[in-house]
């Protein structure tokens, strides 16, 4: 039930009020926005450097540096975690802005505006360790919906809470999943050799560009079937490229 306004009139109804809770949330989206762009940055940033790093490991397994090589691929499981963060924060960010926007186009306001409060609050708490300015603004918009509605709806949790609690929950975790699904594809992994994959890739190092694949069979004492699936297994874990 709709409680009154000062001037008794429905504040959903009323021009005014309407206007005035749309304006708030526009600039609530225009700073989602802005956070969305720099989230979106840093993990490109995160990106860029998780590829440098896996040239690093290459660099050092040619040089035979086992050791560097394991220091740099440590670092680009510690770049994929915080990219996970970052990536899930973002499309956390993006399901806030998307339901604001839905908000702010229909006419009706009152189905959606408290059920924002559970989504909010779910997602604040989620990204204030990655993006504490984004959690900053999103309790400002929380406290903002909570001071429009306490003093224009008799009793807000008539509507559910526990309710969209689970909503929320829910569009989380999809969020969660998706985030971890697209990191693991971006992120390269650094090359795990078997003992005889390390030994195909030295024999490879050390003799350039092109290798007799009979000479290298009878060098490392394997047979050329071997080695063959030897080098495609290296090509697929980009530390060589095979020229037909």
């Amino acid at each position: 039930m709709l409680g009154g306004s000062g001037s008794g009139e429905d504040p959903f109804i009323n021009e005014e009020a309407r206007e005035e809770i749309r304006r708030n949330l526009e600039q609530s989206l225009n700073k989602l926005n802005a956070q969305i762009l720099r989230l979106e940055s840093k993990y490109r940033e995160l990106l860029s450097r998780s590829k440098e790093y896996f040239e690093q490991v290459v660099d050092a397994m040619e040089s035979g540096d086992e050791e560097r090589a394991s220091i740099y691929a440590e670092e680009i499981a510690e770049l994929r975690r915080l990219a996970k963060m970052v990536r899930r924060s973002q499309l956390m960010l993006e399901q806030v802005k998307l339901r604001l926007e839905t908000v702010v186009e229909v006419s009706d306001l009152i189905g959606l505006v408290v059920p924002l409060l559970s989504l909010i609050a779910e997602v604040e708490d989620e990204i204030v360790g990655v993006a504490p300015e984004a959690a900053k603004n999103l309790h400002e918009l929380a406290c903002y919906i909570e001071d429009f509605t306490s003093s224009n709806i008799a009793s807000p949790v008539e509507l559910g809470s526990h309710e969209v609690s689970e909503d929320a929950e829910k569009i989380l975790e999809e969020a969660r999943k998706i985030a971890a699904e697209r990191v693991e594809k971006a992120f390269p992994d650094a090359p795990q050799l078997s003992e005889v994959e390390q030994l195909v890739y030295s024999y490879l190092s050390k003799a350039g560009s092109e290798i007799n694949l009979r000479k290298c069979a009878e060098d490392l004492g394997i047979d050329v079937k071997q080695v063959k699936e030897i080098l495609m297994k290296l090509e697929e874990k980009g530390l060589i490229e095979l020229v037909d």
